[in-house]
């Protein structure tokens, strides 16, 4: 009867909840991680054309692989002209009164301009972001 009563009462309860709190802390670090969205991407296309919001999935020999909101679309990379990383827009006060800085001006977006790239620079350039940013599948 004694031994159970050593553990009963706040002592006992305190430990409890301890460890369930490190239990539940990993968990809840992995939910954040699983609710970050993949990157953005929009890219820029030799016609001057603009598609956006895709997430960026491989580089499959001269052609780049991106994953639209219901379909997979293809460039070959000579097509390709810029990339640009969207980052979620953040507000900031600036200097200047009544002026906000980084709000939806893309001054905190990655930009890749492959204009004057020939195809193995292009290769190379994408293999750098692809270790930069790897697809959310990857990481």
């Amino acid at each position: 009867m004694s031994s159970r009563r050593a553990h009963s009462g706040p002592a006992c309860s305190l430990l409890a909840l301890v460890f369930g709190l490190g239990a539940a802390a990993p968990a809840a670090a992995q939910d954040r991680a699983a609710a970050e969205p993949a990157d953005r991407w929009q890219i820029m296309l030799r016609d001057g054309s603009t598609l956006w919001d895709l997430r960026l999935v491989t580089l499959n020999g001269d052609t780049l692989v991106f994953r639209g909101n219901d379909s997979i679309l293809r460039f070959p990379l000579m097509r390709v002209d810029e990339l640009r990383l969207v980052r979620k827009a953040t507000r900031s006060i600036t200097p200047e009164a009544g002026r906000y800085g980084g709000v939806l001006d893309g001054a905190d977006d990655e930009v890749y301009r492959l204009t004057l790239f020939d195809l193995n620079e292009r290769r190379q350039v994408l293999q750098q972001i692809l270790r930069a940013h790897p697809p959310t599948e990857q990481r």
